[in-house]
């Protein structure tokens, strides 16, 4: 019996040292770090782990309190739980905080503590430590790219929000004054164009910097959108305080950009809403960013490069904006649109040569609205690409049923702005419509804005360049309201000059004022012969003015002299009247492609 006592004694020996051994290598390899304190919250023991997470040694630590391994903000938080635990024997928490590492870093941890003071064979608390800090720091990057601009890295529109419905607690009780900016680059599709989208994706990074470097680091700078940033300012003295920095923010965007492989500038147009005292507390920062909004699109309709301080009167404006806008995206759907066509005569001989067409929407509600009224709008939102797609095929489709009932050898003039230009694919768009319609290209004319050419940037100059080779004529619309030169006439690809109305209504004899006027027409009109450019003018609205330009070496003209726009029926009159049709009208190849 001795003997079998013996035997079993030394086999749960061997299974206790088994056992001890399993638990140390365990201990020793184990991912986790396993340390244990006393009931004063001073480190007992620390696991070999702690060295490889946190590059202390053990020896290190032992007999300092625990407070001394943790993050500042963390220490009193962790204490107080132990603390509590201490008291409680046989109890579990857990919590993350931030240990020290030896390298001078922070670690994050997830921790589990037990109550084990009461075990002869601990006599403390157990403290299991696993190392969490890249789950920690990757949930961080992606909490920073939600509320952070990739390209920018200013916050976004969400945490804009969020820092303003702070800045406007802050501003009730220090009873001061908050001023929202919302800043918009005048015309930024230009460098997209000029420079593609990497030169533009630079440019927005610079304004960005600009922002940053110049604001006070109180305030928040958010881009919100493609070329949209919204600025919040808190702590100010008063409403001058802040248009002195919309003011400041527009003079620091306007200065030159200047990278190794080119050279720009852009303005900024800036909407002002503030809030004083009392009011922020019950003030709406979505209502607030909405109104700064509304202030910018009256800066940007106003001139653009300035900036408008919000009233309740901007307000009904907005909202009538936004219903326009509403009812705009109706239109294209429901078929409101409507052309108009304005004669073009040859000076010379009182024949129709070409028509214009001209959009008008004939609105339920409002009546016939005429271009001002709505482009401006369709530029601002985009609507005027499909739009504009949808002239150019109402036209010439016009054109083939003019050819059916007339056959009426003249051009078709579409009037084409300097966003659908920038689109990819034009010139496989135009073409398409013209198979479509089975016009010639020969008889179809695009016109563009001085100001729309000017701007245009290499692609969209190398799709009117695929444009002309198709046959189209391509022309510069308004001459002389902008800042052409002779180089750029040569340079640009057009095949003809349309002279700007404000230039044509000062057409008279006599009177220096009006000489002037007449010089300027008469020199253009040399500059489309010297230059090989057909020149029409525009807004001839008497014999007197449409004589002096058949002097001037001016070929065409059109305006209420000659005829006022009209639906395409009136005009079908027009051309079947003997009067107006230029010999060889009734051969129908002409300008027929099939």
């Amino acid at each position: 019996m001795v003997t079998l006592d013996l035997m079993e004694r030394k086999r749960a020996q061997e299974v206790l040292e088994r056992s001890v051994a399993r638990f140390a290598a365990l201990i020793e390899h184990g991912r986790d770090v396993i340390t244990i304190v006393d009931a004063d919250i001073a480190l007992l023991y620390a696991s070999p782990a702690y060295e490889r997470v946190f590059g202390y040694h053990s020896a290190e630590l032992i007999g300092k309190p625990l407070g001394v391994t943790l993050h500042p903000e963390d220490r009193e938080r962790v204490t107080s739980i132990l603390s509590c635990l201490v008291a409680d024997r046989g109890a579990v928490r857990n919590l993350e905080c931030r240990f020290a590492h030896a390298d001078g870093t922070w670690r994050y941890g997830e921790v589990t503590f037990v109550n084990r003071l009461d075990d002869p064979a601990v006599l403390g608390i157990i403290c299991t430590t696993r190392d969490v800090t890249e789950r920690v720091e990757a949930a961080a990057r992606l909490v920073h790219q939600a509320l952070h601009d990739a390209l920018t890295g200013l916050p976004t529109r969400s945490l804009v929000m969020d820092r303003l419905a702070t800045a406007l607690a802050r501003t009730a009780r220090a009873n001061d004054v908050v001023a929202v900016l919302f800043c918009d680059l005048d015309a930024f599709k230009v460098v997209n164009d000029s420079f593609g989208h990497e030169g533009g994706d630079r440019v927005l990074i610079e304004v960005a910097h600009r922002f940053t470097r110049e604001l006070r680091g109180a305030d928040t700078v958010a881009r919100t959108g493609g070329d949209e940033f919204v600025v919040v300012c808190e702590g100010l003295s008063g409403v001058e305080e802040s248009t002195a920095l919309a003011a400041h923010v527009r003079d620091i965007v306007e200065e030159p950009i200047v990278f190794d492989d080119f050279e720009t500038a852009v303005s900024v147009s800036i909407g002002i809403v503030t809030v004083a005292g009392s009011e922020a507390s019950t003030a709406d920062p979505l209502t607030l960013l909405r109104n700064a909004d509304a202030a910018m699109y009256r800066a940007k309709r106003g001139g653009r490069a300035r900036w408008v301080l919000f009233d309740e009167s901007l307000v009904s404006a907005a909202t009538c904006r936004r219903g326009l806008e509403s009812e705009l995206r109706r239109a294209l759907v429901a078929d409101e649109f409507v052309l108009h066509y304005q004669p073009i005569y040859d000076l010379n001989d009182d024949t129709i040569v070409g028509v214009e067409a001209l959009l008008r929407w004939d609105n339920p509600t409002r009546g016939l609205l005429q271009p001002h009224e709505f482009i401006g709008l369709a530029e601002e939102t985009g609507l005027i690409v499909p739009i504009g797609t949808w002239v150019l095929r109402q036209a010439c489709n016009q054109m083939r049923r003019w050819a059916c009932e007339v056959r009426w050898p003249g051009w078709m003039s579409v009037n084409f702005s300097g966003r659908q230009v920038a689109e990819p694919g034009l010139a496989s768009a135009v073409n398409e419509i013209l198979a479509a319609s089975g016009l010639n290209a020969d008889l179809l004319r695009l016109e563009l804005t001085e100001t729309a050419l000017l701007r245009a940037g290499h692609a969209a100059a190398v799709e009117l360049g695929a444009v002309r080779k198709l046959g189209v004529h391509v022309g510069m619309d308004d001459f002389g309201t902008g800042y052409a030169s002779l180089t750029n006439l040569q340079q640009l690809p057009i095949d003809f000059l349309k002279i700007d109305r404000s230039f044509v209504i000062t057409l008279t004899r006599g009177g220096k004022m009006r000489d002037n006027g007449n010089a300027i027409v008469a020199a253009v009109a040399q500059i489309g012969q010297t230059l090989d450019l057909e020149t029409i003018a525009e807004g001839v609205e008497t014999e007197e003015q449409a004589k002096l330009l058949r002097e001037y070496g001016c070929p065409y003209g059109q305006g209420y002299q000659f005829a006022r726009p009209a639906p395409a029926n009136e005009i079908a009159k027009l051309l079947t009247a003997p009067n107006f049709l230029p010999p060889g009208a009734g051969d129908f190849a002409a300008w027929s492609s099939s």
